[in-house]
């Protein structure tokens, strides 16, 4: 079916004074809209922008300011209005997505015209002359302009009431021609309301835009557009008064003498009188006041109507979304979250927000977004918030586009199942649980110890096994694990929270293991994120287990901690194919780990090492030890810069001194077998030596005393070995590195049989310690 374009959006041309003066149209800003904040180089570089038009106006008839796009939603449903009292609305409404900063700079421009042309023209009041009488005539026109573009005349009303602001914000704001209905409190709504009642008791004195309290004083939200109004009042002077010609102003003479300025101005040729006064009477007592409304016409002039925008306008809000994303190249576009807020506010009623559950969940969530000060920088941190909340709250896999989740949020929040305000309240509250979890978990900082707060963990080797999944970026366990952190912060008393933070700290051993365990296997991913989510959406048939998402369509979701670890453990085996430790082992020690993921393969020599201890019985291997002679699986030890990097021990490139039977197949280079972790600089000063020259260097690295560090360091000597003075500084200051005893003590050569053996060994190790965390006790 064919489509017809034109009712989705129309895009328009139209000069600033052609769209803030349409018969009856109100400016509405919509509560997820970022409050204004344009500052002093913004304005200047609009100013810039006129007089440079102004100038060129001089050489050519057509000139034009192109100013952007403004997007709008031409809301005839009043759909986004919040409060409204139907009635009194204005007759057409647009909603701004985008163009707000414009449009309100535009409006502190035209009032502060207004004022100061208002004020020149009272300075006539005693002149005659042919020429003061047309410039008069030109003021009252240019007021009457100006006016029309700050307020709205609904043509009846309480007193002033019957003149609407022509820009209101929500929920801030309310449009009403009843004065005990109208309501004008957002700064810039404020700013034009108490502008007009100004305006319309003749004062002579320059107004003053300076909001106070009930108490009297000042309001912090109110400063930038007091202090950019304050700006824009000083600018305007400065650009049509005796500082004109320092900002580029035309000459006035210049001017006069342009036939295409004048008839783009005005339309019309100047008077005699006048283009003769400006020329010859600079002395004359009016002279100086005459050219500052001069000019103050000129500029309002080439503002309103050769200032223009592209107006795009749509009556979807998501039509309109999507036309500011794909229209949009330098602006911040709104966040789904920011769009969201509005739609909870209005569910709670404003009275009521700032008091309500609702309230308390998005403070959660803004205390995690407002830590991200790029614009961004918040945008994927909102995202990936997003997509894994959707997939813990109904199994859906949520995409990345902005209006994808902007849509997800207002649908679920709005959908049949949430009609209730608890469940709509327990549907932000979930979402909070998801900003906390990211924010003390999931997002900390590179090399801080993840607090979880509020809760306690203490599991060691827990808090290693969550370090390598947010080090492999495992991004879709988030959901899972973010369900156990909710149930455990959302617990009522203390020994609840007891039981669910142990589950919690299950949950995560569980994910470790299973992950760990199945791309150690496979190597790649192997679709281990549709695992994840499979869970999530639709649970498992055999086992029987149920889905695991909040609200999955058409099921009902809740899975414990048993039957999280059940399902893992049925997945390894029934889509993994490893029904047993000798299957998972046989795979795993032929995988080249290494060249599928560094992460993987430092966890998995991790949890072999840990409490392990040579085997003497096979010199170069390890065997199981006693509980705590060896720990690894601990974040002191996972952070330690001793163990960061994952050396080769026989170097990945074939030289002098290894078996050719190592580089027949490239893949035996990467296995577990022929892995170790060093330091950095151990790793690099070793390199690709011989396995004579490299055995030296891991007795150094083993060596307990100082008397055996310095015999293993005389070897080199002794066996005619050269090393660099590099070498030799890391290797007098290294530390003692408790992974390469069992291979210091390998003195036969390294061969192809042996790295087999040695993947074997650290395979089963590795399982040994990981796969008791899938099974529940």
């Amino acid at each position: 079916m064919a489509i017809d374009i034109g009712k989705i959006f129309t895009a328009t041309a139209q000069s600033t004074r052609s769209f803030l003066i349409t018969n009856g149209q109100g400016c509405y800003i919509p509560a997820y809209q970022r409050p204004y904040s344009w500052d002093r180089e913004n304005v200047d570089r609009l100013y810039e922008d006129a007089t440079h038009g102004l100038s060129m106006l001089l050489k050519q008839r057509d000139t034009i300011s192109f100013l952007g796009t403004i997007i709008a939603i031409h809301d005839t449903k009043y759909k986004t209005i919040q409060p409204i009292y139907k009635p009194e609305v204005a007759s057409k409404v647009m909603t701004i997505i985008d163009g707000q900063q414009r449009i309100c700079t535009f409006m502190m421009t035209n009032i502060a015209l207004h004022d100061q042309i208002s004020k020149l023209k009272m300075r006539f009041k005693k002149g005659t002359g042919a020429h003061l009488e047309w410039i008069v005539d030109q003021a009252e026109r240019i007021i009457a302009e100006l006016e029309d573009s700050i307020v709205i005349d609904m043509k009846t009303g309480d007193d002033l009431f019957r003149y609407y602001p022509r820009v209101i914000r929500s929920f801030d704001d309310v449009w009403s021609r009843r004065k005990g209905q109208a309501k004008y409190e957002s700064p810039i709504a404020r700013l034009i309301w108490d502008y007009f009642q100004y305006a319309d008791s003749t004062q002579s004195k320059a107004y003053r835009y300076d909001p106070k309290d009930e108490k009297g004083k000042a309001l912090p939200t109110f400063q930038t557009v007091v202090e950019t109004f304050k700006h824009v009042q000083k600018r305007v002077r400065d650009y049509t008064g005796n500082k004109a010609s320092e900002v580029d102003f035309p000459d006035l003479l210049a001017v006069i003498q342009s036939e295409q300025l004048i008839d783009a101005i005005w339309g019309f040729d100047l008077p005699e009188e006048v283009t003769a006064y400006v020329s010859e009477n600079s002395e004359d007592e009016f002279y100086e006041s005459f050219c500052h409304i001069f000019r103050s016409i000129i500029f309002s002039q080439y503002l309103s109507n050769r200032m223009a925008f592209t107006v795009v306008t749509t009556e979807s809000e998501d039509d309109a979304f999507d036309m500011f994303e794909a229209l949009n190249t330098t602006g911040e576009p709104l966040t789904a979250f920011e769009t969201f807020r509005p739609k909870v506010i209005d569910a709670e009623g404003i009275q009521n927000y700032e008091g309500s559950d609702s309230f308390n969940a998005m403070k959660r969530i803004e205390a995690y977004l407002d830590a991200f000060k790029k614009a961004e920088q918040k945008q994927k941190a909102t995202s990936e918030m997003l997509v894994p909340f959707a997939l813990a709250e109904t199994g859906d896999k949520l995409q990345k586009r902005l209006n994808d989740q902007r849509r997800y949020l207002r649908e679920q929040y709005e959908s049949a199942d949430l009609k209730q305000l608890d469940e709509k309240r327990l549907f932000v509250k979930r979402l909070a649980d998801t900003a906390s979890f990211m924010k003390y978990a999931w997002d900390v900082e590179s090399g801080k110890v993840p607090s979880f707060d509020p809760l306690e963990i203490t599991d060691a080797a827990a808090i290693a096994a969550f370090d390598a999944l947010r080090e492999l970026k495992h991004h879709v366990t988030v959901a899972h694990l973010s369900t156990f952190y909710g149930r455990a912060i959302d617990a009522e008393d203390e020994d609840e929270r007891k039981a669910r933070t142990q589950d919690f700290v299950d949950a995560i051993k569980a994910t470790a293991a299973f992950s760990m365990l199945w791309r150690g296997a496979h190597g790649n991913t192997s679709n281990i994120d549709s695992l994840y989510r499979d869970l999530m959406r639709q649970g498992l048939t055999d086992p029987k287990v149920p889905p695991m998402a909040k609200r999955p369509k058409d099921k009902t979701g809740y899975v414990s901690i048993g039957n999280y670890k059940k399902a893992l453990r049925a997945l390894l085996e029934k889509k993994g194919g490893f029904t047993s430790k000798e299957e998972w082992v046989k795979a795993a020690a032929r995988q080249p780990i290494y060249a599928h993921s560094a992460v993987i393969t430092r966890f998995l020599l991790f949890a072999a090492a840990d409490d392990a201890i040579p085997d003497t019985t096979s010199p170069g291997n390890i065997k199981t030890g006693r509980s705590g002679i060896a720990p690894m699986l601990a974040p002191s030890q996972w952070r330690n810069t001793d163990f960061l990097t994952v050396e080769h021990i026989a170097p990945r490139n074939s030289i002098k001194g290894w078996p050719d039977e190592l580089y027949e197949e490239p893949d035996t280079i990467n296995r577990l077998g022929n892995l170790v972790l060093l330091p950095q600089e151990a790793n690099s000063v070793v390199g690709n030596r011989s396995w004579a020259h490299k055995r030296l260097f891991y007795q150094v690295f083993a060596s307990e005393d100082e008397e055996s560090f310095n015999s293993a360091l005389a070897k080199f000597a002794a066996e005619g070995l050269n090393i660099s003075k590099k070498a030799n500084e890391v290797l007098s200051a290294s530390s003692y590195l408790t992974l390469c005893k069992a291979i210091a003590q390998k003195e036969d050569d390294w061969t192809l049989s042996f790295v087999e053996e040695r993947s074997k060994r650290i395979a089963e190790l590795a399982w040994d310690r990981i796969h008791p965390w899938l099974v529940h006790e």
